[in-house]
C-alpha cells in the first residue's frame, strides 16, 4: 500500500521495497502516463538482493496530488521531487534509474544534484524525444479539447484493452491530472539534451533498452551511451518496458552494473 509524503507542499504517493539486509539504495522514476506500479515486478526482486527501493507516482499522476503550483509540472520541479523524496527517506548515495520520460527527469535530477547519486541508469529513453513527435503534437491538441474520460475512449482504450494490466491502466489514467498530461507532453516535445552537463558530472551511467523498443530510437540510445562512455545493455525479448517484459533479466543487468562500481 502506498505511503503519502508531502513534498514541495503537496502529497506524493510512494512505494518502498525493504530488503532484509540493506546493501544499497535505489530510486526508480516512471515514464509518461506511468506510475509506481511499473516497477512492482522488479522492486521485490531488487529488495530480495539487498537493495532498498523507492518508487513513486510522479506529481499529478495516479495517486499523487494534482499540483496547484504554477511550476508544479516543470522539469526542475519533477526532478526536485526525486531528490527531496530520496532525502526524506534517508537514502544514501542511491542508484538512480529513469524509464522513458522518467529518464529525462532522472537526467535533470543527476545534473541538479551530482554528488547525491552513485549511478544513473537510463532505461528506454534518450537525451530528448524525437521518434513520434508529430503524433504527440496531434495528441496534445486533442488533450486540450477532450476530457480524460473522452481521451481514454478515443486513444488509450484501443492500446490497453488487451493488456493484463488493463484495470490498472484505466484507473491511473482517470485518477491523473489532465494538466499533468498536457504539461509532461510538452516537456517531451521541448526538453533539450543535458548530456554534456551529465557527462561533466562524471556520474557512472548505464544505458539499457529492450531489443524491440519502439518508443525511443535505438541509434539515439546507442549514441547516448557513447557520449556518456556508458556500458550498454540490450534486453532480449523485451520492448519498451523490459522491467515488465523481462523483470529477472532487467534486475540481473542492473545489479551487475551496480556491483561493478
Amino acid at each position: 500500500m502506498a505511503a503519502f509524503v508531502e513534498i514541495q507542499g503537496e502529497n506524493l504517493a510512494v512505494e518502498i521495497y525493504e530488503p532484509k539486509v540493506r546493501i544499497a539504495d535505489v530510486v526508480l522514476v516512471h515514464g509518461w502516463t506511468g506510475s509506481k506500479e511499473d516497477f512492482n515486478l522488479i522492486g521485490p526482486l531488487l529488495a530480495d538482493l539487498g537493495y532498498r527501493v523507492l518508487t513513486f507516482d510522479n506529481r499529478g499522476q495516479h495517486e499523487s496530488a494534482h499540483s496547484k503550483r504554477k511550476d508544479g509540472y516543470a522539469m526542475q520541479s519533477l526532478a526536485h521531487d526525486v531528490i527531496e523524496l530520496s532525502t526524506h527517506f534517508g537514502f544514501v548515495k542511491p542508484h538512480l534509474l529513469g524509464h522513458s520520460f522518467g529518464g529525462l527527469i532522472a537526467q535533470r535530477a543527476a545534473v541538479d544534484a551530482p554528488d547525491f547519486w552513485s549511478s544513473l541508469t537510463l532505461l528506454c529513453t534518450g537525451p530528448h524525444y524525437s521518434l513520434k513527435k508529430t503524433e504527440l503534437e496531434a495528441l496534445l491538441h486533442l488533450m486540450q479539447t477532450l476530457t480524460m474520460a473522452e481521451f481514454w475512449i478515443f486513444y488509450k482504450e484501443e492500446i490497453d484493452k488487451s493488456s493484463p494490466r488493463y484495470e490498472l491502466f484505466k484507473k491511473r489514467w482517470h485518477m491523473s491530472d489532465p494538466t499533468s498530461l498536457t504539461e509532461t507532453s510538452r516537456l517531451l516535445l521541448e526538453t533539450q539534451s543535458v548530456i554534456s552537463k551529465l557527462r561533466a558530472t562524471k556520474i557512472p551511467a548505464h544505458v539499457m533498452y529492450g531489443e524491440n523498443d519502439d518508443a525511443w530510437p535505438m541509434p539515439m540510445q546507442d549514441q547516448m551511451a557513447k557520449d556518456l562512455s556508458a556500458p550498454r545493455t540490450i534486453i532480449k525479448d523485451a520492448g519498451h518496458c523490459p522491467n515488465e517484459d523481462q523483470p529477472e533479466e532487467t534486475v540481473r543487468a542492473l545489479t551487475n552494473f551496480w556491483s561493478s562500481l
